[in-house]
């Protein structure tokens, strides 16, 4: 009787626990007017990148998160910091992140999905970041073991982190295959082609000219202009695996 009663008392604390907990991250995301999810199969880290020193330079003070070759935390100024973890990588982490976030002052988060199995990406979408503006940067046959055998099944899983009530920014390819998955959602889709040589030769490293259009258009979104944007682009640090790249081809 005495243990029944003992392990009542602790699961009625946990609950408490995790109402506040809860609660408190309600608080935090009605804090930040900007919440920005970027997910798809390839150019994640460096389309987060992008957005984050767009918006930067366009007034928005501005935390960042990417979760590719070395997870960083690229904070209002800046300035970085690694991703400690004590173990695994643990999508909960988009909790204190953002609790963060707050602490710092900022109002805009652009954080990088970091799940791959469909229902945790759904999980860090409709209860963690709840986006204002969702980016699928690409659709492409990768993780089949988590997300399913073939293109229909991956833009499956991958729509999970469509915003329920904002605007999705993705391109023109993938754009049809997630067209079944909008529910009223509005899309919007960013062209390459619309983007000018000379913006992408701007850049200090190499750029994929459609991970420059969709960050260009959710900066246009949010109300930086692409010039001002692409000036914040051009001084933001790249990506370590971006980095990696270029040094290799040098």
């Amino acid at each position: 009787m005495e243990f029944i009663l003992f392990f009542a008392g602790v699961l009625a604390l946990l609950l408490v626990y995790f109402l506040w907990e809860n609660r408190r991250h309600e608080r935090n995301l009605a804090q930040l007017s900007l919440r920005i999810h970027v997910n798809g199969t390839r150019g994640k880290s460096s389309v987060t990148r992008l957005i984050a020193g767009g918006l930067r330079a366009g007034g928005k003070s501005v935390v960042a998160k990417t979760t590719g070759t070395a997870a960083q935390l690229i904070l209002p100024d800046g300035s970085e910091e690694p991703l400690k973890r004590r173990g695994p990588a643990n999508i909960r982490e988009n909790i204190g992140l953002i609790q963060k976030a707050v602490d710092l002052g900022a109002d805009t988060i652009v954080f990088e999905c970091m799940a791959l199995q469909p229902d945790l990406q759904n999980f860090c979408e409709r209860r963690l970041i709840k986006s204002h503006l969702g980016v699928i940067t690409n659709v492409r046959a990768d993780h089949e073991d988590v997300m399913g055998k073939g293109l229909t099944n991956i833009a499956a899983a991958l729509a999970n982190t469509i915003p329920a009530h904002g605007t999705l920014v993705t391109t023109p390819a993938a754009a049809a295959l997630l067209a079944p998955h909008l529910h009223g959602t509005q899309m919007v889709v960013a062209e390459a082609s619309e983007v000018p040589p000379e913006f992408v030769q701007g850049f200090p490293y190499p750029v994929v000219p459609e991970n420059l259009a969709l960050a260009l258009q959710v900066c246009n979104l949010a109300g930086v202009d692409t010039i001002t944007a692409l000036t914040g682009m051009q001084q933001a640090a790249p990506d370590a695996g971006n980095l990696h790249v270029n040094l290799v081809t040098l």
